[in-house]
């Protein structure tokens, strides 16, 4: 009768413990595809906002380097006396500078590369905020995979702690090893504890990006296919698939469409086009201010008719020098910020390449196992006294080790995949 009644105690303490664990979260869950946090975060994620009014300084600074020059009109009147007599005249007139005749194409070629720029820098908060949302999704969901793993083996040492008040009675452990299992209990009941921290904190860093004004917000993440036995990388909620048998993305033609494609190195591109522009701009603005004006003159001796005026600047001292240099120096800086770009942005590219390289062979080299079985052959041995204490601490070891390194090893070559997709600014396998 003994292992029966270890065997329904243990039972008993197991359905306690789960209803214990699905009482913890409050409140009811939402469930989270990656694709659904992603639409949410493009839609929500305030640097996103703040990118977008940059646009709209850009094309309202466009809208005046466009806009002609307003005409001035004049009134000019003169009433003179001298001993009796009377004279003076009275001139209408309506004038139009000129300098927007050589300056405005210049201005508006430089405000319009400035707002492909802003643009491509939208895409390219885009991408990075992608990145980030993918990243924390899917360290999210393991970091709960991982919870409730360490909550799993500190189960059993609280199951085996229960059980061993019954044998100890029974004089089948020596009080010994029932202190024994009570200082594992506490160690993996510590590691559990940190697990759920970096769950919650793993969960607030997703709901930020999702709603910056809610990240106490509680959801399900699902679509990402996880499982001791499971080599592939697949997530439904995409559409996308790869797995270590399939071929590896071409290095050099990462690089290639990187250098063509990655918004960064466009908007940094399009800005020494800007650059370019305003130091053209600044040259035209070295030809003098000239304005015209027409209109019509009356004197008192009924003397009347047009009348035309021109001016025309002489560049004796201001050529405008100092604004030339500016523009100059502003243009040749970003011909070496962007030439630097380039070769960081081939750097994250071989960098990511290899990371990704690394964790692909990682993962064909990888052997299924069945650590949830070792654990539950452990947990019930013990309790029915066939199994000695070190062999329940080396099964739950085991156990620990096994769901470390696999969800790490998973976790790491997902993020590889995504990073890699980042530093290419490409979708390395088409939707399905």
């Amino acid at each position: 009768m003994k292992p029966i009644q270890h065997v329904a105690c243990i039972l008993f303490i197991a359905v306690l413990s789960v209803s214990a664990i699905s009482q913890e979260i409050d409140g009811p869950l939402q469930t989270l595809t990656l694709q659904q946090a992603l639409e949410r975060a493009l839609a929500n994620y305030p640097a996103l906002q703040i990118q977008r009014f940059e646009i709209e300084q850009a094309l309202g600074r466009k809208t005046t380097a466009g806009l002609l020059p307003n005409p001035v009109l004049s009134y000019y009147k003169e009433d003179l006396k001298l001993g009796g007599l009377k004279g003076g005249e009275e001139i209408f007139s309506a004038g139009l500078p000129l300098n927007f005749l050589w300056n405005r194409w210049s201005q508006v070629n430089a405000a319009s590369a400035q707002v492909e720029a802003s643009n491509l820098a939208l895409a390219n908060v885009q991408r990075l905020v992608t990145f980030e949302v993918q990243k924390a999704f899917v360290e999210c969901y393991y970091a709960g995979q991982s919870y409730e793993a360490w909550r799993k083996a500190a189960a059993v040492f609280k199951q085996a702690a229960t059980a061993g008040k019954i044998r100890l009675a029974d004089g089948d452990i020596s009080g010994y090893e029932q202190q024994r299992i009570a200082l594992e209990q506490q160690r993996y009941q510590k590691a559990a504890g940190e697990a759920q921290v970096e769950f919650i904190n793993s969960r607030r860093r997703l709901a930020f990006f999702l709603d910056p004004t809610q990240s106490e917000i509680q959801f399900e993440l699902i679509g990402v296919k996880s499982d001791f036995h499971n080599n592939d990388f697949q997530d439904n909620t995409i559409g996308r698939s790869e797995s270590p048998t399939s071929p590896a993305p071409d290095l050099e033609k990462l690089l290639a469409h990187a250098m063509q494609n990655r918004p960064d190195l466009q908007a940094a591109r399009a800005t020494s086009r800007s650059k370019q522009a305003a130091l053209r701009a600044a040259k035209w603005q070295r030809l003098p201010d000239a304005g015209v004006s027409a209109g019509y003159k009356k004197q008192v001796d009924d003397f009347k008719g047009a009348a035309i005026q021109v001016n025309l600047g002489f560049p004796l001292f201001d050529r405008n020098q100092g604004e030339v240099r500016s523009a100059r120096a502003a243009h040749e800086q970003q011909i070496i910020a962007t030439e630097l770009l380039e070769k960081q942005a081939a750097l994250e590219v071989r960098q990511a390449y290899d990371r990704y390289r690394l964790y692909r062979e990682l993962s064909e080299a990888r052997t299924d196992g069945q650590p949830e079985a070792v654990l539950q052959i452990a947990q019930f041995s013990y309790a029915e006294g066939e199994m000695p204490l070190i062999e329940l601490l080396d099964g739950v070891r085991a156990y620990s080790e096994a769901f470390q390194t696999s969800f790490d090893l998973t976790l790491q070559y997902q993020l590889s995949i995504f990073e890699l997709e980042k530093a290419a600014a490409t979708v390395l396998w088409t939707q399905n």
